[in-house]
């Protein structure tokens, strides 16, 4: 400390204009990390390093540019793109280096929210389940999650109408040209029913023609799913057990892997040595080596 202070000394006598002076003065609050002082010249208006300051209406003094954002440019440099200086103890008359630090945008508005935010929680009922749950009160706590809200957006829109075929009361969409209570009576009504023989019980039933209905109920649906089916594996002709809607060919995932990637041995023109291919591999040499032979041999 004592060889600091007799450097500053030094430096002190050998300034010759009051320009030197203060780079001087500047040099030495920067290497002891005060602040060069701030003079007050009325309430709503200061001066540091030579630039005027005014208080705003939110408490905040302001220049060409911020003063706080000033004394950081002082201690440490341009401050980069998308980064803002953040007052630690929330005092925006408080400038002193100590209380600054640099936060990115998003952090910065972050920092503000939560500590402006009211936290209180409130309890509610979710208007179209019934349950009650706690939330901050943000003026639009009608429903407890997003699944409620929109289900109670279909039910807002949905309408009661009457079968044109059956005279059934039913509901829908009020935005959708439905005139029929179920599929039946819709092919009924368009004229295009077919009737079909259910597979699992040899039951007769009407269904549209366009449809891809095989079973006559559910429960005959997920019979089906049941039954097996003993079929011949196409890569190794080994007889293997599936069930009977399954779409499996193959006995194994190895047979499936070897019928979709066969391969057929081929002579090196070069070496004389056999090696494995694809088919539709337009190899010819069994190695880079022979590769380059040939190549060479041209």
């Amino acid at each position: 400390m004592k060889h600091r202070e007799k450097l500053f000394e030094l430096l002190r006598g050998c300034v010759e204009t009051p320009q030197e002076s203060f780079a001087v003065e500047e040099m030495i609050r920067k290497v002891e990390g005060t602040m060069p002082p701030i003079e007050t010249v009325s309430d709503t208006q200061k001066i540091f390093c030579g630039f005027t300051f005014y208080k705003n209406n939110h408490g905040r003094w302001v220049g060409s540019i911020g003063m706080h954002r000033m004394v950081w440019t002082y201690f440490n440099g341009e401050i980069p793109d998308g980064y803002e200086i953040h007052h630690r103890d929330f005092d925006k008359e408080n400038n002193d280096i100590a209380n600054l630090e640099r936060v990115t945008k998003d952090a910065h508005q972050k920092i503000h929210a939560e500590s402006e935010r009211p936290q209180k929680k409130s309890t509610f009922t979710c208007t179209a389940c019934g349950r009650e749950y706690e939330a901050v009160n943000r003026g639009n706590n009608s429903y407890c999650s997003s699944k409620c809200r929109k289900n109670a957006n279909r039910e807002h829109d949905k309408v009661e109408r009457i079968c044109s075929v059956c005279g059934k009361i039913f509901s829908t969409d009020k935005y959708k040209d439905t005139k029929c209570c179920s599929k039946k009576c819709a092919g009924k009504l368009h004229g295009n029913q077919e009737t079909r023989i259910c597979p699992t019980c040899s039951k007769a039933f009407s269904t549209c023609a366009s449809g891809g209905r095989k079973y006559c109920s559910i429960e005959c649906f997920a019979e089906s799913m049941r039954k097996s089916d003993t079929r011949q594996c196409l890569c190794c002709g080994k007889e293997f057990t599936t069930f009977i809607n399954s779409p499996q060919k193959f006995c194994s995932r190895e047979c499936f892997y070897n019928s979709r990637h066969k391969r057929e041995t081929k002579t090196c023109p070069i070496c004389g040595k056999i090696f494995v291919a694809f088919p539709c591999a337009k190899r010819i040499f069994c190695s880079r080596e022979c590769y380059a032979v040939s190549k060479r041999r041209k």
